[in-house]
């Protein structure tokens, strides 16, 4: 009789055990989906299908990017709304529409898990885009990187604030660099001698 006692409290304690695991799993499966994960799983079948007329031989067709699919948040304090994501993702060389936005929504999503996105510009102003690799730890690939964020001029970074500096440091996957370097403060430096050389002629 104790047998059967202790073999029916095994087999419940197994049951509670694998039951907890299966919930565990479950919502971890469902916790990944967003708010906007209907709209995503429409671009990514769009992107998809573009894939496959791409490889048919037609015209390249982009997804359907537009702010109806993928909306700017309310953290997004930009004078426009943002660039498509596959803008955003053009620097990054790849040439999956569907992993260009995966790619993109990815790196989104973190940089707003720490920070608040910079306000942008649709395209550089009349006078034409700034070198902003006059800032160093700016090179050739982070200048395209911040080109596609809609950011093309010295003003605009060193108009970034602490909280946007750490969303652009986490898109651009290096988290501390951008205040490690100072990139506000040499903006703001390279504008003041650019300031000063203008006074001087």
């Amino acid at each position: 009789m104790t047998i059967l006692i202790i073999e029916a409290f095994i087999l419940t304690a197994l049951a509670v055990g694998a039951g907890v695991l299966v919930g565990i799993l479950v919502k971890q499966w469902f916790g990944r989906r967003t708010v906007g994960s209907e709209r995503l799983t429409e671009a990514m079948a769009a992107a998809e299908a573009a894939e496959a007329s791409a490889a048919a031989g037609e015209a390249e067709v982009r997804p359907d990017l537009s702010p109806s699919v993928l909306e700017p948040t309310a953290s997004m304090s930009a004078e426009v709304a943002p660039p498509p994501i596959v803008e955003l993702v053009a620097a990054e060389g790849l040439t999956s529409p569907a992993a260009e936005v995966s790619a993109g929504l990815d790196r989104i999503a973190a940089a707003d898990r720490v920070g608040e996105r910079p306000p942008a510009l649709p395209a550089p102003r009349a006078s034409g885009a700034d070198d902003l690799r006059r800032i160093k730890g700016i090179g050739p690939q982070n200048a395209a990187r911040l080109n596609a964020l809609g950011i093309y001029h010295l003003d605009q970074i060193a108009a970034w604030t602490p909280i946007e500096t750490r969303w652009v440091g986490a898109y651009l996957a290096f988290p501390g660099r951008i205040e490690r370097e100072d990139w506000v403060g040499q903006a703001k430096a390279l504008l003041a001698g650019g300031q000063a050389e203008v006074e001087a002629s």
